[in-house]
């Protein structure tokens, strides 16, 4: 029996690619995953927050990343954990966010009760995440860490689909012209159009 070696097994094209790292964190008493640089750009404390122009349940607000605005969702609304944003101060305080990439540009932020850890699943684990599949994310798959517990991973597009981030891109639109509006009342006023000083 022909025994092929690793390396032989590389070269040929047999062996399973290399996982993207995954960034581990908990919404509730579970934990979730998303893979770290493809989706997940940075992990950040939370920044003085904007209320939206039309109060929505799972909208905890928005900030300024340079010239964009970025709408922070609670994950813990979306994941029925809660039914309202989180949006006090105190409240906010030891949570973090996920700054994460959305499918065709763009980027949301996602408020999650606890980041955990960033790690990277073992080569033929049958809950790898199949980096070779970069649309599927992993979405739906499990993986085991090493204390034992479980890690759900999921996917933008089920976090955020394309109707429901046109909505959000409107009530960012439409809070960004109301702040205008209010700005050009006041000949002194120091806010720029998109309402952030």
């Amino acid at each position: 029996m022909d025994h092929a070696s690793p390396q032989q097994a590389t070269a040929t094209g047999s062996a399973r690619p290399e996982a993207p790292p995954v960034m581990v964190f908990r919404v509730g008493e579970r934990q979730y995953g998303l893979p770290a640089g493809l989706v997940v750009r940075e992990c950040m404390p939370v920044p003085a927050l904007r209320a939206p122009m039309v109060p929505v349940a799972h909208v905890s607000g928005w900030f300024r990343l340079g010239a964009e605005m970025v709408a922070v969702l609670d994950l813990g609304v979306l994941l029925g954990v809660r039914a309202q944003a989180v949006r006090a101060p105190l409240d906010l305080l030891y949570r973090p966010l996920l700054l994460c990439n959305q499918p065709g540009g763009g980027c949301v932020a996602l408020l999650v009760d606890a980041a955990l850890d960033v790690m990277r699943p073992q080569k033929g684990s049958p809950a790898m995440v199949d980096a070779g599949r970069r649309e599927a994310e992993g979405a739906g798959q499990e993986l085991e860490r090493g204390d034992g517990s479980i890690v759900f991973m999921l996917r933008m597009t089920d976090i955020l689909d394309d109707d429901e981030r046109m909505r959000l891109d409107s009530l960012l639109e439409r809070t960004r012209a109301r702040a205008a509006l209010w700005a050009q009342t006041d000949p002194d006023a120091t806010t720029t159009p998109d309402g952030a000083p």
